[in-house]
């Protein structure tokens, strides 16, 4: 007997899934919404994904290869690296602040404070996703020494783990904030330590 082929897409589910996990956190979202916000039967989704915590798994992974990248682009391409930098925080406060996003501030950082300290699985791939993060901002701060434009002798691993403390602050900071002119004093003042 042949087995069914499936009804969706998986990676259109997962997708859907992260932004679910993403609003609402780990704890306050259940199978049924999952079943909702997905269209799939919670049958279909237990075949394909296992339990919430593997699916909430997957979404992690999902969000770490296909979100940052998208964030750390203007940091990749040619181009004056204070100006960048301003222009990388600047794009992050306008998602952090837009209600349309309900200002759910950063899935890495909401679960780092969530689940993080209870779960290894997560805590493991939270650090993953910081070490992506750190290891971004590494190779754009090796461009900018390279072409003389640091503050002096600098540590550029030091500085990559600060801006990585930097932008996960803005993330949380953004939840509550109604002033962008809080987050951009946050930024300015990296970009002062750094340029």
């Amino acid at each position: 007997m042949m087995a069914r082929p499936r009804e969706f897409d998986e990676e259109t589910v997962l997708d859907k899934a992260m932004e679910l996990f993403w609003s609402k956190g780990f704890e306050k979202t259940s199978i049924q919404d999952l079943c909702e916000h997905t269209g799939v039967h919670r049958g279909s989704l237990y075949e394909t994904f296992g339990d919430k915590n593997d699916l909430f798994l997957a979404a992690l992974d999902r969000f770490r290869h296909h979100s940052a990248g998208k964030l750390f682009a203007v940091l990749e391409e040619p181009g004056n690296p204070k100006e960048q930098l301003a222009a990388f925080f600047e794009r992050l406060i306008e998602r952090s602040m837009d209600n349309a996003n309900e200002r759910r501030g950063c899935l890495i950082a909401n679960t780092a404070v969530e689940l993080a300290p209870f779960d290894p699985k997560v805590a493991s791939r939270v650090e993953a996703s910081l070490l992506d993060m750190e290891n971004r901002f590494y190779s754009f701060l090796l461009r900018a020494q390279k072409e003389g434009g640091l503050k002096g002798k600098r540590n550029l691993r030091e500085l990559s783990r600060f801006l990585v403390g930097v932008k996960q602050g803005v993330h949380i900071m953004a939840k509550t904030t109604t002033d962008p002119k809080t987050l951009q004093d946050v930024y300015k003042v990296a970009l002062s330590a750094i340029f």
